[in-house]
């Protein structure tokens, strides 16, 4: 089973997504705006704008 956590920044359109590799060691996957973020835990993905979606910066 995945692990991770995602960190979503309130000042820009960036998301830090934390995932735990078979070392148990955590490893940053960040996102920008335009990109697609995907979570392995869940199997999930989405458009990172959808996130931001009627959200003011």
């Amino acid at each position: 089973m995945s692990q991770e956590y995602l960190l979503i920044d309130t000042q820009q359109i960036t998301i830090e997504c934390f995932r735990r590799n078979p070392q148990g060691k955590w490893e940053l996957n960040p996102y920008k705006e335009g990109e697609e973020i995907h979570l392995t835990s869940i199997d999930f993905s989405c458009p990172i704008s959808l996130i931001y979606e009627d959200v003011t910066l």
